[in-house]
């Protein structure tokens, strides 16, 4: 059997709503040292760095005033990136056997959608290289190797210049700049 020790928790607010619930979850002994076998570790919601589409796939009800909303496994595995321990490895592997998707096909569309987590991470951020660890993924699920930028980050980017290309004229800064330092 496979199971997570945490259970992420997040509410769409960074200040007394999270607040609220960190000290409800305490209060219930739901946190991170109180309960035995599995915690409720409560984020916001900016924690889950998944593909933008994540909230078209979940899933979502009502209990009462609480609106629960479950992200599809393909965008939890693609949260599991910034990290790639072997227990995402376990992860990812346990998915594909049970449902057979992400296919690499899949999961490489599914990058391109999502490429904005290839950005570098700001200096305080403690999240890993998605670059490598997406090789890393490649390599143990596929046998081989990726190259990131050419079949992920190129292609999104094209896609995404190429909508932009009849609607903004593209002002040429650094050739103005030249033109006005050199007279």
């Amino acid at each position: 059997m496979f199971t997570s020790n945490d259970v992420d928790l997040f509410c769409g607010e960074w200040g007394d709503e999270y607040k609220e619930l960190n000290e409800i979850v305490k209060r219930a002994g739901l946190g991170k040292n109180q309960a035995t076998n599995v915690y409720v570790q409560v984020c916001v919601e900016g924690n889950f760095r998944t593909s933008p589409r994540w909230r078209g796939r979940a899933w979502s009800t009502q209990v009462g005033n609480i609106r629960l909303t479950l992200p599809h496994p393909t965008d939890i595995l693609i949260a599991k990136l910034h990290r790639l321990e072997e227990k995402d490895l376990r992860a990812f592997r346990l998915v594909i056997e049970r449902t057979g998707h992400p296919t690499e096909e899949e999961m490489r569309r599914e990058l391109q959608a999502a490429v904005d987590l290839f950005r570098p991470n700001f200096d305080e951020e403690m999240v890993g290289d998605i670059t490598t660890n997406t090789r890393v993924l490649w390599q143990e699920l596929w046998g081989k190797d990726i190259n990131v930028r050419q079949e992920i980050i190129a292609p999104a980017i094209a896609l995404r210049n190429e909508g932009y290309a009849d609607d903004i004229a593209r002002e040429d800064y650094s050739g103005r700049l030249r033109e006005l330092g050199e007279s």
